[in-house]
């Protein structure tokens, strides 16, 4: 690949990216990933604006689940009652098959980063409508060949 990025995480954006998983091989997982951004005045990004990336490879050394917490919120019957679903929270193995299940069939993240408590963070929905997934790793590699287009938040209406 033409371009690597290595644990700088919080030079990309990930709202309304796509993973999708790759591998899993031991503790190292691989996830292919569109409608990545990263941001300008980055060292791999020599545009003037945030720029999405074609197609990204991400891949975590080192890869743990903490904890994957789905549900929440309301649905509603088809009598117009609403219904509150609790929140599950499932941690270790069982947290991490549930994420790996989600990238299987593809996921939307919403964010990616770093929570408060130090750990790293990701929200998203695949066959849940929403999930929180936290965990850590020892390494994370963004690699990609080209960009596709300006970052869709560059341009109007969102951009102000």
């Amino acid at each position: 690949m033409q371009h690597i990025s290595t644990n700088i995480i919080s030079d990309f954006e990930f709202h309304d990216a796509c993973f999708k998983l790759e591998a899993l091989e031991g503790a190292v997982l691989t996830i292919s990933a569109e409608h990545v951004n990263i941001h300008k005045n980055t060292e791999q990004n020599p545009c003037d604006t945030d720029m999405e990336i074609e197609t990204a490879k991400i891949t975590f050394q080192n890869f743990r689940v903490l904890s994957f917490k789905s549900g929440g919120g309301w649905i509603e019957d088809s009598n117009g009652n609403r219904y509150e679903v609790p929140q599950v929270i499932f941690e270790g193995k069982a947290a991490e098959e549930k994420l790996l299940h989600q990238l299987q069939e593809e996921i939307t993240v919403f964010w990616l980063g770093t929570s408060e408590n130090g750990k790293f963070g990701l929200e998203g929905m695949g066959d849940e409508p929403w999930f929180e997934v936290q965990f850590l790793f020892d390494a994370a590699t963004i690699q990609w060949d080209s960009y596709k287009d300006i970052a869709w938040y560059e341009k109007a209406p969102f951009k102000k």
